[in-house]
């Protein structure tokens, strides 16, 4: 592929695009007082209130089945070098995603991870219990990065806009640069549709070129007793970064969602592939079953990349 691909409309953007035709108020259209999410975990219909919400968090995002779903990124952390001398920046992996999924009795349930700088780590952690909030996680994603990042998880079930109003304060303890909205008409060198028809997934454009690649997996998890939705932060999640205008090379950095079982298939066959392992952790407590996170780094060919993704994806439960 030699020709830009800017013709693709973000994933998340084509399923707010046929809720916004439904009356529903997505990021980037018109907004209505609340955005319909359809059935909740408990069989009734829950809403959003998205555009206070994005108010509130001064950042915009998009809904796919029902799910607010916001990317943050750290403009302010810059890049990092890492292993196989890649480059991450905040479009590729020096960020954040807050997930929003409505609940039965104007409700919602929260859950997120934003990357850090090493001195915001424990700010962060305490702004969390003050806000009365559940810490979930704390790791890095990949060794040998020049500086280091850390990941920290978090989740709440309240009022959509109350606990909107938590997570809001909670990135007060950091230097995030806000307010962020969603990038105009992205493009890329890659082919979003080929990469998403390999790996059978659902693809979005960002900025830099990047292409992510969401994988939901198909099994019932439960947080804190709590249906969750394969939007709220739990899928797999590939992503692309182009390497020159050809489209030719990229880096890609598959997040693998497994249970335990399925991580002692998947990570082995990676390796046997030359796949940097990166980390594996579990991001989410009180989940059933127990998922754990792998990510991955590789360069070459993205079409053969995404190959090679597809023989571990097809070890889990997608």
């Amino acid at each position: 592929m030699t020709g830009e691909h800017d013709g693709l409309v973000p994933r998340r953007k084509v399923v707010a695009m046929g809720a916004a035709a439904a009356g529903v108020a997505v990021a980037g259209a018109p907004h209505l007082a609340f955005a319909d999410a359809g059935p909740s975990p408990e069989g009734a219909s829950g809403r959003l209130p998205v555009q206070a919400m994005e108010s509130i968090l001064e950042l915009e995002g998009t809904v796919t089945n029902g799910v607010l779903v916001i990317d943050v990124a750290r403009d302010d952390i810059g890049n990092s070098r890492g292993p196989l001398d890649v480059l991450f920046t905040p479009a590729f992996e020096i960020d954040g995603t807050l997930t929003f999924q409505p609940l039965a009795g104007n409700r919602a349930f929260f859950n997120g991870d934003l990357a850090l700088k090493p001195e915001e780590t424990n700010r962060f952690i305490d702004a969390i219990f003050a806000n009365g909030l559940v810490f979930q996680a704390f790791h890095q994603h990949f060794h040998e990065m020049r500086p280091q990042v850390w990941f920290i998880h978090f989740r709440g079930v309240g009022e959509p806009k109350a606990l909107a109003r938590k997570v809001r304060n909670v990135l007060g303890a950091t230097s995030t640069p806000l307010p962020q909205t969603l990038p105009p008409a992205p493009k890329t060198p890659l082919d979003p549709d080929r990469l998403a028809r390999i790996l059978d997934g659902d693809a979005e454009v960002g900025e830099d070129g990047v292409v992510t690649v969401s994988v939901s997996r198909t099994d019932r998890v439960t947080i804190d007793g709590v249906v969750v939705s394969p939007e709220a932060n739990i899928s797999s999640n590939i992503m692309f970064k182009p390497l020159g205008r050809s489209g030719t090379a990229a880096v890609a950095a598959p997040d693998f969602s497994m249970t335990g079982p399925e991580s002692a298939r998947v990570i082995p066959l990676m390796r046997h592939q030359g796949w940097e392992i990166g980390c594996l952790y579990n991001q989410e407590t009180d989940e059933q079953p127990q998922l754990f996170f792998s990510h991955m780094v590789k360069r070459g060919e993205p079409y053969e990349l995404a190959r090679e993704i597809r023989k571990g994806l097809d070890l889990t439960a997608v």
